[in-house]
């Protein structure tokens, strides 16, 4: 059974009454409702669905080379690639419909891309950069992402220096990085420009950090942690993600004050926290024993469960939006295929 525990943080997180035929604190009927529907894009090798604002779902999926896609919610979809683009990797689209991402040339050069609701697509540089790799985007068309502007590589790693970037509607960019950190990674940013991420010191130590609105950038790691990986904010400033300290892993939830909520899932070799919506509902991934994945659904209270597709080897949740609506892919045979999950 999932658990939550005491936080070694002076906080105390009580321990759920957890629900018998579930285990997981959700009550039967609440699950019953759900509905998942798969898909595929047309003559598609593999779907990957990656984020869902009002049942609007964006990702890309793999016909020969990837392509960007968008799926209504009465099931169409329509397809894109910036001009010049070899693979296109569509990461984030906003509650108005405008879709964030990136793309790599025949020259495996990585480039940014913005698309609006009407399909104009305007791809940037981050200045001086030679890979730009635009994650999400927020209400306001703010976008934020990573870029590497060294030599002799094209991808941001643990041995090349990539630097958070943000860029506003009106096409400003501009770079910063954490305090102390070798590598800095952003990956949400939310609708008040609120940027979350993580970053790597000169002891190759991974942390986290919150950037605000005004530029002030605050280190994010619970007390007794080896390595902090925040990778979601929601428009409440509430961020959520996994840690590891001496006695393993564990999810956090971190309030707007900076106090600190953490939770066990001991059913989970490994596990993975991908989004946190604005009504505290989480998603992410679940690896069991037998290294299959499992979709995995919670709540900032401490309540997870998994679930699966029906058939499938394995089952990967990426993202939530305000409805409860999830979305993601699952495996069958070698294959990735679509999913939403409606409540």
């Amino acid at each position: 059974m999932f658990s939550t525990r005491k936080s070694s943080l002076g906080l105390h997180c009580s321990q759920l009454v957890l629900c018998a035929a579930l285990g997981f604190g959700w009550s039967q009927s609440a699950y019953a409702k759900a509905t998942i529907t798969t898909f595929d894009l047309p003559n598609s090798d593999g779907t990957v669905p990656i984020a869902i604002q009002n049942g609007v779902i964006t990702g890309y999926y793999y016909f020969g080379p990837a392509h960007g896609f968008i799926r209504f919610p009465d099931g169409t979809t329509t397809t894109f690639d910036p001009a010049g683009s070899a693979n296109t990797y569509a990461n984030s689209i906003s509650g108005s419909g405008a879709v964030t991402g990136y793309f790599v040339d025949d020259q495996l050069a990585e480039h940014g891309f913005v698309r609006t609701p009407d399909g104009n697509i305007t791809t940037f540089d981050v200045p001086g950069g030679v890979s730009t790799e635009a994650w999400w985007i927020n209400k306001k068309g703010t976008i934020a992402g990573q870029s590497y502007n060294g030599a002799g590589d094209l991808y941001c790693g643990y041995r090349y220096h990539c630097h958070g970037f943000f860029r506003t509607s009106r096409g400003k960019i501009r770079t910063f990085d954490a305090p102390g950190s070798i590598q800095t990674w952003p990956w949400q940013i939310n609708d008040h420009g609120m940027i979350v991420g993580s970053y790597v010191d000169g002891a190759q130590a991974q942390h986290s950090f919150v950037r605000a609105k005004d530029g002030t950038i605050t280190a994010i790691d619970p007390p007794g942690s080896t390595q902090t990986y925040a990778s979601t904010i929601n428009n409440k400033g509430e961020i959520a993600g996994n840690y590891n300290d001496a006695t393993g892993e564990h999810v956090f939830v971190r309030t707007p004050d900076g106090a600190f909520t953490t939770f066990d899932l001991p059913e989970c070799s490994y596990f993975g926290i991908n989004q946190l919506n604005d009504k505290g509902r989480i998603t992410g991934f679940c690896v069991d024993g037998n290294n299959v994945y499992h979709a995995l659904l919670g709540r900032s209270d401490g309540s997870f469960k998994t679930f699966d597709v029906q058939g499938s080897q394995g089952t990967f949740a990426w993202s939530i939006d305000d409805a409860g609506e999830t979305t993601g892919w699952s495996s069958l045979d070698g294959t990735t295929h679509g999913f939403l999950r409606s409540r």
